[in-house]
């Protein structure tokens, strides 16, 4: 009899009711005559009657009708725990499960009855297992509200540090380690950390929407912090980070806080921590306690729920540590197109001027972004000072500089050392050092232009020889190759013959004189 608890509670309070047949139960209550008739048989079959019955619950009402007939089945039952179990592989499903419990048990449970029973069971566990997460795809992350105090033993000082928390979406498996702060060098530390105890890598990481790791999300756009990013890619998964003031979307990492807090960190308040390391061996010490513990609810622990679920589907780790580089958001470019690290000044394209740009700073290198694109990079610098690029200035701070004394020194220090003592002297005459920078500055845009580097040289050497600093006379050294003719007229043999005296002559003669 597939009758509803509320119809049977109508046709037992119509059945009290004098003087109404079965037929007017029957178009009351949508059922047959001969249903109404049966279930007044079966009234007085177990001597009931509605004030007997009203006060019950449905179950109640039920097994006081029908006994617990229905609720007993000879037909095996299967362990809803193991097939809750093997439903978190990938691509299993309930009916391949069921048509394994048939093999085993012809005369079973029917596919309608297998799925309903399963439903039931779940719905009597607890919120957190209903949840079903395929092995080693997803890690949910955060950071415990509570904070754990270390004293310094010098000073007594009091610092607080950070719990953070990550918890396997398939086997609930729980890591948890302490860190200075929240701040992104802190947030990738413990990230590194969690992934090296797990050995592998899941497919996505749901964290929290802190700024360490998401700097804007809302229905419009999500940014990432770009540091996380690049921490996502160097280790291969995927950033999913939860929805603003949504809980549930990580509720894995929320209970998984509650149970470290209870757990844990209660176990841990009286106890004083001098240094962060001191405190991870106490919580690593606890935490492999917690993963070992079983439960009525659960009675599979999950340490081994790790090893048989999420441990074979992670992904390989990488083993090449994470090279961190420090991030700077919204840094304004100067009227000098300089941007700020440590003291020190780094250039930029000079049409990047009084924008906004990152910083990213590694051990060696600064890279500089404007709207993630890189704009320019250079070696990193210690000491206070300026770095500046010659492709960054523009066209007419770049012809200045190139014209200052300095500059033409250090053109001509390239060139040799005949060709800058040749503008050195030159320079040191302050009475024409107007004209003759001037007459410097055409002489390299020349030598460039006409293509005289191999020339000036060997030019200013041969008019320091003849004392000569005009800039207009190295020119035409330059042009008539006048260096060159000379070398081959001192080159050229004398003849000799009676006729030449000689220099002999003259010193013998002079010898001679001062004798006298």
């Amino acid at each position: 009899m597939k009758l509803s608890a509320d119809t049977l509670r109508q046709v037992i309070r119509l059945l009290n009711v004098p003087c109404v047949s079965f037929r007017a139960i029957g178009r009351t209550c949508s059922i047959s005559p001969n249903t109404a008739k049966a279930v007044s048989r079966l009234l007085q079959d177990r001597q009931l009657t509605w004030s007997s019955v009203q006060s019950l619950d449905d179950e109640g009402l039920r097994a006081a009708l029908f006994g617990n007939a229905q609720q007993t089945s000879r037909k095996p039952i299967p362990d809803w725990l193991q097939v809750h179990t093997e439903l978190q592989a990938r691509d299993m499903t309930q009916q391949l499960l069921w048509e394994e419990y048939r093999q085993q048990h012809p005369d079973g449970l029917s596919y309608t009855q297998y799925t309903r029973l399963y439903r039931a069971w779940r719905r009597r566990c607890k919120l957190s297992l209903r949840q079903s997460h395929p092995p080693g795809e997803k890690l949910f992350v955060d950071f415990c509200g509570r904070t754990m105090p270390i004293r310094d033993a010098n000073t007594g000082e009091i610092i607080f540090a950070q719990v953070f928390v990550g918890a396997l979406g398939a086997s609930g498996y729980l890591f948890t380690t302490a860190v200075a702060s929240q701040k992104i060098e802190d947030w990738l530390k413990a990230h590194e950390r969690m992934l090296a105890h797990l050995g592998g890598v899941p497919r996505y990481v749901v964290p929290d929407n802190l700024k360490a790791g998401v700097l804007k999300h809302d229905r419009q756009a999500l940014i990432l912090n770009p540091a996380y990013m690049e921490f996502a890619e160097h280790y291969d998964f995927i950033v999913l980070p939860a929805r603003p003031r949504k809980p549930k979307d990580k509720s894995m990492a929320e209970i998984g806080v509650q149970i470290v807090q209870r757990w844990v960190l209660a176990r841990l308040r009286h106890q004083v921590f001098f240094s962060l390391d001191e405190l991870n061996a106490a919580l690593s010490y606890w935490m492999e306690k917690l993963n070992e513990r079983t439960t009525q609810t659960y009675p599979v622990s999950r340490m081994q729920r790790l090893l048989d679920l999420d441990a074979p589907a992670l992904r390989p780790l990488n083993h090449h540590p994470y090279p961190y580089s420090q991030w700077r958001y919204r840094i304004r470019v100067d009227e000098s197109y300089h941007v700020e690290h440590e003291r020190h000044l780094y250039s930029v394209p000079y049409t990047f001027a009084h924008r906004h740009v990152d910083i990213r700073a590694s051990a060696e290198q600064i890279h500089i972004y404007h709207q993630r694109r890189l704009i320019a990079a250079h070696p990193r610098v210690a000491q206070p000072g300026r770095t500046t690029r010659d492709e960054h200035l523009p066209p007419h701070h770049l012809m200045q500089r190139d014209g200052s004394p300095d500059s033409l020194l250090a053109w001509a220090k390239s060139l040799g050392p005949a060709t800058f003592a040749f503008l050195e002297q030159s320079f040191e005459e302050k009475r024409h050092f107007a004209s003759r920078l001037k007459a410097a500055q055409a002489l390299r845009r020349d030598a460039r232009r006409e293509g005289w580097q191999d020339r000036i040289e060997a030019a200013c050497a041969y008019a320091l020889s003849l004392h000569c600093l005009s800039f207009d006379r190295l020119r035409s050294i330059i042009r008539t190759r006048a260096d060159a003719r000379t070398e081959r007229q001192s080159a050229v043999s004398v003849q000799q013959h009676g006729n030449l005296r000689g220099a002999g002559y003259y010193g013998e003669q002079h010898t001679q004189e001062v004798q006298a």
